[in-house]
This record gives structure tokens, C-alpha cells and sequence, in this order.
């Protein structure tokens, strides 16, 4: 039974002017999201630059996700001089016995498989020290059925003499698409040749076709996936893996930087080691390839295993982020600016958003942060580039003069993040706001963390996003924490995006954030509501520069018609976007899993000068209508 009409009346004007970055995202390498996700790199322990055993990345050395073929011993070494470099001082070791004839080699098992696509390009790479005269083999193999999904080969020439030589695979299309990710990559020799011998390897690749075809760049799909979502800005590079657990293991911008044989990698926060390999510059030129507005984040001396750099001996971190930011944004004629320049980039980049540290309320931070760390930074950027807005991650602003921004981190279950629709409407306008990281992580009023996010979680999340779009003067951008992260390491945390080696879930949260990005306003407009108030539907009006948009959200409600009054319009027909799903508790999973429940629907409905009757017909449902 349909409920009395709710009638919403939307000015023409009157409401505030609203931030372009309402809907951006927040990068950090968080369970795969960086390596064997976003960076396109396939090869799984390619330089050995630590382990991840048990889910604790540390500096142990070893040959996982290696396996030898044709009787070979496959082991670590950091002892046989020269090492390839000194960032990348281990290496394995091949010892092929003699007497050996036939195949040897190894295969990789890459990030949980491999994506065999018949349709894209791929290109391996290896360095080797020894002597070894013949061909290499590349090729993918199924697991499943043992056959080569597609192989090429290369020659080899080089003695010990040679030292470190690089080999190339041709750029090959594999033969055979493969159903699933349950593959493996060999690389594989002429044992005769080796029969006897001890050879080393280091620096192991394999790409796919990249996004935009850029070098050492981003998984095609998954960066078309982010390009769908229309977000306007990347928070960059985290988050606490930024931080780090504890000394030396912070980001160090300039070790993300140059050849992939100067980046030594590191301990990550989240359990993984961090390769580097999507660096600093992969990620300004990400930022570059969508449009993108950048906010940096830059390390302010506070680990999350409470350590903090004393005041006497922060300067070097405050000279290391000056570096960064000439860096970035320096003329050619610059110190760091050339050495910009000279990894192909003589332009200089965007920035107009710094952020100092990361969650410093958080480890014991906030008293060093706010006597002497955010100053430290603040004083030393601003001097140098006014323009730059500073960023605080703690409210209020160490900064007391009206104008400097925030950021806030919101995570809650379902109910507190519906409680939060209001919560912006009496804050102070003197510090505006990021919220650059949230998410709703559990159902209902349950503690804890889910793995996935539900309808009534994405309607909650979505209900939150209205209350930052009607404070859109204060509110600068909403990201949600975390941004992605793969399917097979991180199945009971939620994200925006999961992926496997070769599927990708786009969750509710997902469907949200696009919904609004797609359509939103300029200007918020105020509305008058006849017949009721907000809860359990909730709403929100902005304009654009051709469109009236009301955005609306039902939690638990019933079914109802609203009618919709867009004052001053004479328009007969508007646009009538729904997002929804069979009930409250459907979640999204990947194609394998039960796929994708979200329901979206674009209808074309009819009216009479700007007056519509909209149905809502699910207890749980997303409605934007465009006039």
C-alpha cells in the first residue's frame, strides 16, 4: 500500500556554493592494492626484497612463489659479488647439476595466478649473471590441464665476464585465453648448456598491455574501472602505509623514483612488502591520465608504532619534503626539478593540497603534533609555496587563522553512519574539510568488520554522502577508505573495489560513489519539506549548469510517493535514476561468487512545470531524479 505523498519543494537558489572535489579517491598500497593490483607487474617476488610470510612483511630473504623444473636448486644469495644493485643486493641462485640435459628453468606463481588474455600484449624480462649461450623460453601454463596457454623465446649470448645482462621476451599475444587465473609463468633454459653451472637472476617482470600503454604502469582494468567512477582527485600515497610500523620504514618519496634496479622496496604497513615499482612518478602521472587533482601526503614523524622524531631532529624529514615538492613542482633548472626532468618529465606538475602526516590523534602523536611537528612543516612548505593549501590531521587546525583545512576519518557500522546525516549542518565554517577516508563496516549496529558491503550499508554510506553534499561549503572532498584491495588477501575487510588476478568486484560502495559523482551540482538549493521530515528517506538538491538534482535515500523505509516541485522549471520531463537490489543484506561479489546485485534503472518520467510524482517502491533504495 503506497503512503501518503511527501512533497519537497526545491529553490532555485539560495544554497552554497559547492567544492569540485566532493568525490575523490585514497591511494595506498593496502593488501595488494599496489602490487599485484593497481601496478600492473605480474611477477610475484620479483627482486626479493623481503617476505610476507604469515601475513608480516619483514626483511627476510626468500625464493616463495618460485619453483624450480628440470631438477635445479633454486636458493638465496647475497654473497657472489656483483649484486645487480645495492638497493637489490639479493639474488637466486640456479645450481643445475652436471649432467643435466633437457628443460630447466622455474615458473612463478604470480599474485594468486594469472590473467591469460589472447587479446592483450604481454612482455617478460630477466636479469642473469653467468655464462650461458642459447635460447630462453617465456610462456604461460595452466595448472589445471598442464598446456601452454602461449610462449616465445629469446636469445641468450653472455658470459660471467658479461656481468649483469637484461633479456627481453618479444612482445607476445598468448595463443589461448584461459578460463580462469590458475596459471603459472616459466622462464625456462637449454640445460646442457647450464649442466654444471651456478647462474643468478634478479629483477624478474612480466606486463600486460598497460592503461594508456605507459611503462611500468596500471592494470588496464582496474584503472578503466577508477576512470567509470568519476572521481575528481587521488589522495596519495596513504594512509598508513605511509607511515609506517616503525623506523626506517616510512615512505621515502626519492626510493619510488628512477630505475626499478634504485628502488630497494620496504616492510609495507599492511603485511606486504612494497616493491615501489608504482612510485611516486607512476602515480603523479596516474593522476595525470585521468584528470585527477592531487593531495599529497607527506610523512610528519610519527610511526604507528608510536615512535616520533624529536624536534631536534626533524629537520632532515622537513628538508626531504621540500626536496618532494621541488621535485614535483620545480622548473628544469631546479636540483630536483632536473632529476624530474631527466626521468622524462621536464613539465612540472599540479599540486594545490598538501597533507602533513597521516591520523596523528592516533599512537600518542597528537602533543608532538601539535607543540612542533605540524608547525615544523606548515611554516617551511607555506614560506616556500603560499598557494599550497596545508592540510591537518587533527581538528581542530594547529593553524588558528581562519582557512586551514582538515581531514577527518569516519568508519562505523551502518546505524552510526545514518546517524551521521546531520552531523555537518551546525560545524564551524572556519576549517574545511576533507574526509578523506570512511566507510560504513558493518551491518546494522554490529561491531566489528564485514567483508562486504551491503544495500543498507551503501545506503548508509549514501545517506552520510548527502549530509557532506548540503555542507558542500565546508565539506572539500569524501574518499572512502580503502580504495582497493585483492579479493583473495582481504576477503573480510570492505573496499571500494576487490580484484583477482583476473576478475574485478565492484562493490555497492562502489555504485554509490558513482551515482553521485555522475550527478552532482554546483550549488546546493535548499528544500522545503510539506507532509514530513527527514528519516528513514533523506534528501539533498544541488544544481548544475543544466540540471536541477535531487538526490534522495531510503534506510528501512516504506513505500511512498514524493512530490517533486522544482520552483521556477517548466520542465514535462526529467530523468529518474534508481539504485537498489532484492533486499537490505544483498551484497555485490565477484562473477565466480554470485556477481553483481546492484539494480540500477534509468527511466524518462513525465510532469507538468516541474512538478513530478516520484514512486519509491524498496525500503532500500538510492533515487537521484534530474530536472
Amino acid at each position: 500500500m503506497v503512503s501518503a505523498s511527501l512533497e519537497l519543494a526545491i529553490a532555485s537558489s539560495g544554497g552554497n556554493t559547492s567544492s569540485p572535489l566532493k568525490y575523490g579517491m585514497l591511494y595506498e598500497d593496502i593488501y595488494h592494492s599496489g602490487d599485484g593490483g593497481m601496478y600492473a607487474e605480474l611477477i610475484r617476488n620479483r627482486a626479493f626484497q623481503g617476505s610476507s610470510a604469515n601475513g608480516v612483511a619483514s626483511t627476510a630473504r626468500n625464493t616463495a612463489y618460485w619453483h624450480p623444473v628440470g631438477g635445479v636448486t633454486l636458493s638465496i644469495d647475497n654473497t657472489n659479488s656483483p649484486a645487480l644493485s645495492s638497493s637489490l643486493p639479493y639474488q637466486m641462485a640456479m645450481t643445475v647439476p652436471k649432467g643435466t640435459v633437457g628443460t630447466v628453468g622455474f615458473y612463478n606463481d604470480g599474485f594468486w595466478g594469472f590473467n591469460v588474455d589472447s587479446a592483450k600484449r604481454y612482455i617478460a624480462s630477466f636479469y642473469m649473471r653467468g655464462s650461458y649461450a642459447g635460447e630462453v623460453n617465456f610462456h604461460f601454463q595452466s595448472i589445471t590441464s598442464g598446456a601452454v596457454l602461449g610462449s616465445t623465446s629469446a636469445a641468450m649470448n653472455q658470459t660471467t665476464s658479461s656481468g649483469w645482462v637484461q633479456t627481453y621476451s618479444p612482445t607476445f599475444q598468448p595463443s589461448t585465453s584461459a578460463s580462469n587465473a590458475n596459471n603459472t609463468f616459466y622462464f625456462t633454459f637449454n640445460g646442457t648448456e647450464l649442466a654444471g653451472q651456478t647462474v643468478y637472476f634478479n629483477l624478474f617482470s612480466v606486463f600486460k598491455q598497460t592503461f594508456n600503454n605507459r611503462i611500468n604502469g596500471l592494470r588496464e582494468d582496474l584503472a578503466e574501472s577508477l576512470v567509470s567512477l568519476n572521481q575528481a582527485y587521488l589522495r596519495l600515497p596513504g594512509g598508513n602505509n605511509m607511515e609506517g610500523n616503525g623506523p626506517p620504514y616510512e615512505w621515502k618519496w626519492n626510493l619510488t623514483i628512477g630505475d626499478l634496479k634504485t628502488r630497494p622496496g620496504r616492510p609495507g604497513t599492511w603485511g606486504d612488502v612494497n616493491t615501489d615499482g608504482l612510485g611516486l612518478l607512476e602515480t603523479m602521472q596516474w593522476c595525470t591520465d585521468m584528470g585527477l587533482t592531487v593531495v599529497l601526503g607527506v610523512w610528519a614523524g610519527l610511526y604507528l608504532d608510536g615512535t616520533i622524531i624529536a624536534q631536534a631532529n626533524l629537520q632532515p624529514y622537513v628538508d626531504s619534503v621540500m626536496n618532494e615538492l621541488e621535485f614535483l613542482l620545480g622548473d628544469k633548472t631546479t636540483t630536483y626539478g632536473a632529476i624530474r626532468a631527466s626521468l622524462g618529465y621536464p613539465n612540472p606538475f599540479t599540486i594545490d593540497y598538501v597533507e602533513i602526516g597521516n591520523e596523528d590523534y592516533l599512537n600518542g602523536g597528537s602533543s608532538s603534533y601539535y607543540s612542533y611537528r605540524f608547525d615544523a612543516f606548515y611554516h617551511t612548505i607555506h614560506a616556500a609555496y603560499p598557494s599550497l593549501h596545508l592540510i591537518s590531521t587533527i581538528n581542530p587546525s594547529p593553524v588558528t587563522a581562519t582557512g586551514g583545512e582538515i581531514d577527518l576519518h569516519i568508519y562505523g557500522n551502518e546505524n552510526y553512519f545514518v546517524g551521521l546525516f546531520s552531523t555537518f549542518d551546525q560545524a564551524s565554517r572556519k576549517y574545511p574539510v576533507f574526509v578523506a577516508e570512511y566507510a560504513a563496516i558493518q551491518v546494522g549496529s554490529q561491531s566489528g568488520q564485514c567483508g562486504a558491503q551491503t544495500l543498507g550499508m551503501a545506503c548508509a554510506e549514501a545517506i552520510f554522502l548527502l549530509g557532506c553534499e548540503r555542507n558542500s561549503d565546508i565539506i572539500l572532498g569524501t574518499s572512502y577508505g580503502a580504495l582497493i584491495k585483492n579479493y583473495n588477501e582481504a576477503p573480510d575487510t570492505v573496499a571500494v573495489i576487490k580484484h583477482t588476478a583476473n576478475e574485478i568486484l565492484l562493490t555497492m560502495s562502489y555504485y554509490v560513489q558513482k551515482l553521485f559523482a555522475d550527478y552532482q551540482g554546483t550549488e546546493t538549493l535548499p528544500v522545503t519539506a510539506i507532509g514530513g521530515g527527514f528519516g528513514p528517506l533523506y534528501w539533498s538538491a544541488t544544481k548544475s549548469s543544466t540540471a536541477t538534482i535531487l538526490k534522495m535515500v531510503n534506510h528501512n523505509g516504506s513505500s511512498q510517493t514524493v512530490v517533486v516541485n522544482v520552483k521556477g522549471s517548466s520542465a514535462t520531463t526529467a530523468t529518474l535514476v534508481t539504485l537498489t537490489a532484492s533486499n537490505s543484506s544483498s551484497v555485490n561479489n565477484i562473477p565466480g561468487l554470485g556477481g553483481i546485485a546492484t539494480e540500477i534503472t534509468t527511466t524518462t518520467i513525465s510532469g507538468s512545470s516541474g512538478t513530478f510524482s516520484v514512486p519509491i517502491t524498496s525500503a532500500y533504495e538510492i533515487l537521484v531524479l534530474s530536472v
